[in-house]
């Protein structure tokens, strides 16, 4: 969920930077700052999921062999 939530953060960021509203800086600004919440969202969404693989827990909330 936090890397799909990241995503559409980075994709909402990247459609306001297209625009032609993105060259007045306070807008600029706001859209540095969303794309960078996903980029930190996403980011943590992909360390969880290592960790999640790495202790081998499933989604049942058991451990392998246990």
């Amino acid at each position: 969920m936090p890397i799909l939530l990241g995503i559409a953060l980075q994709m909402r960021a990247l459609s306001m930077l297209l625009d032609m509203s993105s060259l007045r800086r306070p807008i600029y600004e706001r859209a540095n700052r969303i794309f960078m919440v996903g980029l930190i969202q996403t980011a943590c969404g992909v360390g969880m999921a290592i960790l999640v693989d790495l202790f081998g827990i499933s989604v049942g909330g058991t451990l392998p062999g246990a």
